[in-house]
């Protein structure tokens, strides 16, 4: 059995807050997580109703220019356009799932693809606390995500690939969408 992609866009364009406020609304109180870009940062939250929350309190939305949210079974995607404000859609496999909204076209149809993709976040856990862990590398700078892990872990993103297919059967990967992040034991502890 396959499984298709649906989505709505709100009517209007939105700031990150209101957007998050109108994908939260429609859910059923599971665990939403997310990440934000903005020109300084980029950065991991939790949200706690409608308000994006890192572990100290909450994130400043103003100069996010692209947000991302799921619940492992919905997702929110916004992008600043204008003045604070752009436009948002929400995606879902089944549609009784989406908040309110004008429906995206359905064709092609986007098709999961089977199984889960799975991507490493760079770095290993260096602390944890509070249901937050924080990964380190030599490489890049400390960043916070939102998953209680052990020092040493890795953080890892699994996701959901979608395709469409062209009139001559070539198939494209057209969405991605975070699932979900889980621990793992590092990569020198799995060859152990």
């Amino acid at each position: 059995m396959t499984a298709n992609l649906h989505g709505v866009s709100h009517p209007s364009e939105l700031t990150a807050g209101a957007a998050l406020a109108w994908f939260t609304g429609a859910g059923d109180g599971g665990e939403v997580i997310g990440y934000l870009f903005a020109p300084d940062r980029a950065e991991w939250f939790r949200c706690d109703g409608a308000v994006a929350q890192g572990p100290e309190g909450p994130r400043d939305l103003a100069a996010a220019y692209e947000l991302v949210a799921t619940d492992g079974k919905r997702h929110l995607r916004w992008t600043h356009r204008a003045s604070g404000a752009g436009p948002a859609v929400s995606l879902s496999e089944p549609q009784e799932l989406l908040p309110p909204g004008e429906q995206l076209p359905a064709e092609p149809p986007r098709t999961r693809l089977a199984g889960t993709a799975a991507r490493k976040l760079a770095g290993t856990v260096r602390e944890s606390g509070d249901g937050w862990s924080t990964l380190g590398s030599a490489r890049y700078a400390p960043c916070q995500v939102p998953v209680a892990a052990g020092k040493g872990k890795e953080i890892w993103a699994d996701m959901a690939e979608y395709a469409v297919s062209d009139e001559h059967g070539n198939i494209s990967v057209i969405d991605t969408l975070l699932i979900a992040l889980r621990p793992r034991a590092a990569a020198k502890d799995r060859r152990a």
